[in-house]
């Protein structure tokens, strides 16, 4: 964010979060494996090797919308868990405006079945 608005003064006028992708390479050297350490937690880094075992990508749940019949409204719900990478950052709302008096935390798994006020919910597919 700071490089953004070094780069073009003026760009976030809205404080609207940005998003970008890189292509080429990254950082100065290529990392082995073995080289990771706790020095490069949330720092973009090349890494270079040989995948010896691999696992299957299981899916989870990110997001989940329920409808109530009864107030015929929506409710949206994220769920985080330990790899997601906005854990410990500011919160965003909904208008892309960080929150630096709150922090991204854990999540329950659980399911939701009724809203606030106790009414039953359905879950959205699709």
């Amino acid at each position: 964010h700071e490089i953004a608005l070094e780069e073009r003064p003026g760009y976030d006028k809205d404080h609207v979060r940005m998003r970008c992708a890189l292509g080429g390479p990254v950082g100065s050297r290529t990392l082995g494996p073995r080289e990771l350490g706790s020095a490069r937690l949330r720092r973009l880094v090349c890494v270079e090797g040989v995948a010896v075992k691999v696992s299957s990508v299981k899916p989870k749940m990110v997001r989940s919308v329920h409808y109530c019949p009864a107030t015929r409204s929506h409710e949206a719900r994220s769920y985080v868990d330990a790899t997601a990478m906005e854990l410990g950052l500011p919160v965003v709302d909904s208008s892309g405006r960080e929150m630096p008096d709150k922090v991204v935390q854990l999540t329950s798994s659980s399911w939701p079945t009724q809203d606030k006020e106790g009414n039953a919910l359905e879950t959205e597919f699709g």
